[in-house]
């Protein structure tokens, strides 16, 4: 081989592996609640200036299913220009709405299989917090990021952000239960190249207010 072309190679290999080091950050949080339980459906949010969001701006499609008079799943997280199906999985009918700020809609009844090709489209950041104005225990959240740059932790209570860019940023987290506000629960992180950042947190915990009525009785098909 000629060595020209060996030495290019291997410049190339070395180059490779200087970028991948570069976007290979990590930063992993685990989330208990006030009593030291796993904490599930928290949010992080790693938040970038403006000049790096472009790179981390991946729009995607995404769905929150009714299924047994519930929202599923109870949260979701999108990025800013992602699209949302409501599908109707149950034998009844259901009227979606929202009247958060960074998104009002209104998707009056409908039933089982009659709304799988409709989406909303989600452009501003922000929580959307979602219900049905038949059934009123129903609620669920969709977490609308600046990036991609965002996880919903397990029920481990652990959320992991990879692929971060290395330097020092506002980590945001987010739970609907949680007593403090959002500003609160924001902070500073720095991310090391090639290093695994870990962060632990406990959040107090608000009532859930998700509280199920029973049924009525009148054989209406919305019940």
């Amino acid at each position: 081989m000629n060595s020209l072309f060996s030495r290019l190679i291997s410049v190339g290999v070395i180059c490779a592996t200087f970028a991948t080091a570069a976007f290979s950050q990590t930063v992993q949080v685990t989330l208990t609640d006030g009593e030291g339980q796993p904490l599930e459906n928290a949010v992080i949010e790693l938040l970038l200036p403006d000049s790096q969001k472009s790179q981390y701006q991946q729009a995607t499609n995404s769905l929150i299913d009714q299924r047994n008079k519930e929202f599923v799943p109870t949260v979701t997280t999108v990025t800013v220009g992602s699209q949302v199906n409501f599908p109707n999985s149950d034998d009844i009918l259901h009227h979606v709405y929202s009247f958060s700020p960074a998104k009002t809609f209104n998707i009056p009844l409908y039933g089982q299989g009659e709304n799988d090709d409709y989406f909303e489209t989600f452009t501003e950041p922000g929580i959307v917090e979602i219900g049905c104005n038949i059934h009123d225990w129903m609620l669920a959240y969709l977490y609308v990021a600046e990036t991609s740059l965002v996880s919903l932790s397990d029920s481990n209570g652990v959320a992991s952000i990879a692929n971060a860019p290395s330097g020092e940023y506002s980590l945001r987290i987010w739970h609907p239960r949680a007593a403090a506000n959002i500003e609160e629960l924001t902070q500073s992180v720095v991310l090391s190249s090639g290093a695994v950042t870990e962060l632990s947190m406990s959040l107090e915990l608000r009532r859930d207010r998700r509280v199920r009525r029973a049924p009525g009785s009148d054989g209406r098909r919305y019940r």
